[in-house]
């Protein structure tokens, strides 16, 4: 394996000049840091009966200060809003530009004030916990700021160029006032972009400038949403046939505003901020590919890893721990290898999965109907591993051409809060012979069900919980489940042919390779090559996914880093119950009390799991 592993971190430019606003920021979170080990403390804390006068009182304060965080979000996201039926919401664009960091630079640090002048040890441990997610929430949006997360608002997967032409699939369009609503959004267009041009331009002129690498395509995903005559865009999808409850009088103008509207307000301003893009920002974007070239990337990267993955560890760290996993599952691997007499080394055995017509579909249709058959046999395997299935159904869609050639395999949207759309597993058909078949069970587990669509579904269907922890995503907790849910499929049925059983096994790779390569590129100066070699020796993966997922990691930092940390605190505990529970220990129990109640910190997961270990310990021997 060539790993660079004896190279020292790289030093952390300075930056000269400081973004009067992040430097605000960087004052009054730095003031309340030393604060944080409050939470751990906490944590630690018996659950001693509180005062009954102190416990209501601290209680009524933070149900006061949930409910204002919750309608601040209602108040930022228009789109959250108007799933759950805010007056006027569904005409709203989210804004942007540096006048909204600033509200939420103000916003935050008032939550984050009165959640800290509260005793929490008056409260139950249950609630207690609560409160620390909410904690951890405020603390990751003003470190955030103070690091300037906020600068690059544009990479080839997150900008308006990827969700504005896809804003109307998350819509239901069933009376006139509903395209009319649609309407008013993209009339917004012109605003919202405005925002993210300020944001550009003040983060040039603080030198916060991205790797060219995550730009690479993105000109392209402009061009497909400017250069179509606005009848052909995707913009224009809801009008393409006249529903019968709209007369045809009411429905001609109805065309002919949305033609006038996408292709001014839309695509004359899309245009111009590509233009923007690919006469000044693009230019000045930088060679190098790591977080260590931001301003103050030493900070930027670790806030990064606590964001993601919710625990203080280290890069260095976490970097030791993939070379660790890497070799265990290679092992594995090569124990597969053997078993069907391969006649060669691993590269070449890799090399035959990726040049064998026969682990790739001929076409989209095949692919998709793959998968979808796939989903249809773990659904019927979820009662035997789960006691509580969610209500909301999910679909299997393929992602849009505009944005496949530049995104990951796969991806998952929940369904809304009103229940007006299912959940989508999100499928790239673009160049099939990087799509194995050998691979798609795993995915279609991580995904769909058990993984992301169970989980998430029945995270918005909790009840008897604060709103805003429907829609609290955890990195670590949400695709360490992800992952977790890949390793169930053995129970459920599936890697059933030993080439089935290694695509899992390079699936488990690929997270545990994210561990070594994101640490590698963002703390260890690794180029985007020796990334992409590092990965290529050691996963079956094809070449087209090796390069988006490095580029995923340029443009993403630390995030890659939260499905194996997840992943292997969820099977730590799930060892802990089975080595303390022996024949007393229920899978579906176990699984129903770890989703009971949504995404958390696997701080707070592990105590929350621990208690239930401990509880069923009791019950059990009471019942002896």
């Amino acid at each position: 394996m060539n790993f660079i592993t004896e190279q020292k971190p790289r030093s952390y430019q300075s930056s000269s000049q400081k973004n009067n606003l992040i430097s605000i920021a960087g004052l009054l979170v730095a003031f309340f840091i030393g604060l944080t080990n409050y939470s751990q403390d906490l944590l630690a804390q018996t659950d001693v009966p509180p005062p009954a006068n102190g416990a209501e009182e601290t209680r009524q304060s933070l149900n006061r200060i949930y409910k204002d965080f919750w309608d601040y979000q209602l108040s930022i996201q228009p789109m959250l809003a108007a799933e759950h039926e805010v007056e006027g919401a569904n005409r709203l664009l989210p804004q942007s530009g540096l006048k909204t960091i600033d509200r939420d630079l103000q916003e935050y640090f008032k939550f984050f004030n009165e959640m800290y002048a509260l005793d929490l040890s008056l409260v139950t441990k249950q609630e207690k916990q609560q409160a620390l997610m909410l904690i951890a929430i405020i603390e990751n949006r003003l470190d955030g700021i103070r690091v300037g997360e906020h600068l690059a608002p544009i990479n080839q997967r997150r900008g308006p160029q990827v969700w504005l032409p896809r804003l109307s699939s998350q819509l239901q369009f069933n009376q006139k006032s509903d395209y009319e609503d649609y309407l008013a959004r993209l009339e917004q267009v012109p605003e919202y972009l405005a925002g993210i041009r300020e944001v550009l331009e003040r983060a040039v002129s603080e030198g916060f400038i991205p790797p060219q690498v995550t730009l690479s395509g993105v000109l392209d995903q402009f061009k497909a949403c400017t250069t179509p005559k606005p009848e052909d865009s995707l913009f224009y999808d809801p009008f393409r046939l006249a529903p019968p409850e709209i007369p045809a009088s009411q429905w001609k103008p109805l065309e002919e505003r949305a033609k006038k509207v996408i292709g001014g307000a839309v695509q004359k301003s899309l245009a111009e901020l590509a233009q923007y893009l690919e006469t000044t920002y693009i230019p000045l974007s930088r060679d190098t590919v790591g977080a260590y070239q931001f301003p103050n990337g030493n900070e930027y990267y670790s806030f990064c890893i606590r964001k993601h993955t919710t625990t203080n560890r280290s890069a260095m760290e976490i970097h030791q721990l993939g070379l660790r996993e890497v070799a265990r599952i290679r092992k594995e691997m090569q124990s597969i290898i053997d078993e069907v007499n391969f006649d060669g080394d691993f590269a070449a055995f890799v090399n035959f999965l990726r040049e064998d017509s026969r682990f790739y579909h001929k076409t989209a249709e095949d692919l998709l109907a793959g998968y979808r058959d796939i989903c249809k046999r773990a659904d019927a395997a979820m009662p035997s591993l789960f006691g509580n299935l969610p209500r909301a159904p999910y679909g299997v869609r393929e992602i849009p051409a505009h944005e496949a050639p530049r995104s990951t395999t796969a991806y998952y949207m929940s369904p809304p809060a009103d229940g007006s759309q299912p959940g989508w597993f999100y499928a790239n058909t673009f160049d099939l012979k990087s799509r194995p078949i050998y691979e798609m069970e795993a995915l279609a587990l991580h995904e769909a069900v058990p993984g992301h669509h169970h989980q998430l579904a029945l995270q918005g269907e909790m009840e008897g919980l604060p709103q805003w922890r429907k829609i609290t995503h955890f990195t670590a907790y949400i695709e360490g489940w992800g992952l977790y849910a890949e390793s169930l499929g053995d129970q459920m049925g599936f890697y059933q042919n030993p080439y089935s059983r290694f695509g899992k096994l390079s699936y488990e790779m690929w997270r545990a390779l994210r561990l070594v390569v994101d640490t590698g590129i963002h703390q260890l100066g690794w180029t985007r090559d020796q990334a992409i070699q590092v990965m290529s020796e050691n996963s079956a993966l094809t070449r087209k996914n090796i390069e988006a997922e490095v580029d995923r990691y340029i443009a993403w930092p630390g995030q890659a880093l939260a499905y194996k940390i997840g992943e292997l605190e969820i099977k730590a505990l799930l060892q802990q119950a089975k080595d303390t529970l022996g024949a007393d220990f229920d899978l579906r129990g176990f699984h129903d009390h770890m989703l009971a109640e949504g995404s958390m910190p696997l701080e707070i997961l592990r105590s929350r799991m621990e208690q239930w270990i401990e509880d069923q310990q009791n019950s059990k021997s009471a019942d002896r």
